[in-house]
C-alpha cells in the first residue's frame, strides 16, 4: 500500500445498484456441525460489544486494532508506513469491518473485515487470489456475477492482552483493570475469537452470501473447526507469513451452525442490532434492500 492512500468516507463509498442472484443450495454439500462444539458462554456480550462499522469513527477503531497487531506486535506490516497508527489498504474500500470493544474501558480490542466482490470490476481479485495462484477449479469463479456471492474474511485480529491466556498474563491485566475482574473474565476472553467468528457467520448469512473465503494457517483452521466452522481447502498451501492455505465455507454450513440451539440462544439478543447496523452500511445495500424478513427471524431466533 502506498503511504499516500486515503480511505473514502463511508458515506461516500457507494456502489451502483446491481441484481444479486444467490447460488442454488443444491450445489452445496450437506452441512456438518462437528461434535463437541462449545459456543461462547452466555454473558460474553456483557464483557464485549461487537459493532458493524457503519461510520468513520468505528472503522478507524478497526484500523487502530490492526495497526497494534499487524504492525506493532507482529511486524507483518511496516509500522512507519502508517504514521497515524491506523493500518488500512485498498481492500478496505470494498470491505465491511466489525469491531470488538471491551466494555470495561470502551477500548477497541479486536476486529475483522468481510471483503466483498467489486460489482464494477467483477474480476478484481480477492486477497486470497493474489496470494494463492493455484486454486482448485470451480472453487471460485474468476469473473462474472457469481463472484458477488463470495466474501473473504481477513484482518482477523485481537490485541495481545485479550488473546493470551497463561496464568502469568492473567495476573497482569491492562492498566486500570482490576486483577480479580481480569481473572474472572478469562473464559470469556478465550471465547472472544469464536464470538467474532459467529458474528461473521451471521452477517454473511444475513446478506445472503454464498461463501466465506479465508486464507489461514492450519492451526487457525483447526481452531475454527473446534467452534463449528468446517472450512474446506480450495488449493495447496503457500508460504505467506508462514504456511497458509486457502479455504471456503458455504452458507448451508453457516446456517446449520447458527441454528444450533446453543448458538441461536446466545445470538438471540444480539442479532437484531447487528442486522440494523448492517442494513445502514452502504456496501450492503444491494444485498439487503430486498430482504423481507430479518435472518434472525428466518433462523427461528426471536427478535
Amino acid at each position: 500500500m502506498s503511504a499516500a492512500l486515503t480511505i473514502t468516507p463511508l458515506a461516500n463509498r457507494l456502489v451502483p445498484a446491481f441484481h444479486y442472484q444467490r447460488m442454488p443450495s443444491l450445489v452445496m454439500p450437506d452441512p456438518i456441525v462437528p461434535d463437541g462444539v462449545l459456543p461462547p458462554q452466555h454473558g460474553i456480550d456483557e464483557i464485549f460489544e461487537l459493532r458493524v462499522a457503519t461510520d468513520d469513527s468505528t472503522e478507524r477503531d478497526a484500523f487502530s486494532v490492526r495497526w497494534q497487531v499487524y504492525c506493532d506486535e507482529l511486524g507483518y506490516e511496516p509500522a512507519g508506513r502508517f504514521p497515524d497508527h491506523l493500518e488500512y489498504d485498498a481492500a478496505d474500500m470494498r470491505s465491511v469491518s466489525v469491531v470488538a470493544y471491551y466494555r470495561a474501558t470502551g477500548m477497541p480490542i479486536g476486529c475483522f473485515r468481510l471483503m466483498l466482490a467489486d460489482p464494477q470490476c467483477l474480476a478484481a481479485p480477492f486477497h486470497l487470489e493474489e496470494v494463492c495462484t493455484h486454486l482448485e477449479t470451480g472453487m471460485l469463479p474468476r469473473d462474472g456475477s457469481d463472484r458477488l456471492g463470495y466474501t473473504e474474511i481477513s484482518r482477523f485480529c485481537i490485541v495481545a492482552p485479550f488473546r493470551r491466556f497463561t496464568r502469568s498474563q492473567d495476573c497482569r491485566p491492562p492498566a486500570a483493570i482490576d486483577a480479580v475482574r481480569w481473572r474472572e473474565e478469562s473464559q470469556h476472553r478465550q471465547n472472544l475469537a469464536s464470538f467474532l467468528w459467529l458474528s461473521a457467520a451471521h452477517l454473511a448469512v444475513h446478506a445472503r452470501l454464498d461463501y466465506i473465503l479465508a486464507l489461514m494457517e492450519p492451526r487457525l483452521q483447526q481452531l475454527a473447526r473446534s467452534v463449528g466452522f468446517v472450512f474446506h481447502p480450495i488449493g495447496p498451501g503457500v508460504e505467506f507469513r508462514g504456511l497458509r492455505q486457502p479455504y471456503r465455507i458455504d452458507r448451508r454450513a453457516l446456517r446449520a451452525l447458527l441454528q444450533d440451539p446453543r448458538t441461536a440462544s446466545l445470538l438471540a439478543p444480539l442479532a437484531p442490532a447487528w442486522e440494523a447496523q448492517a442494513v445502514s452500511h452502504p456496501l450492503l445495500v444491494n444485498y439487503l434492500s430486498k430482504r423481507p424478513v430479518p435472518i434472525s427471524q428466518r433462523l427461528g431466533v426471536p427478535p
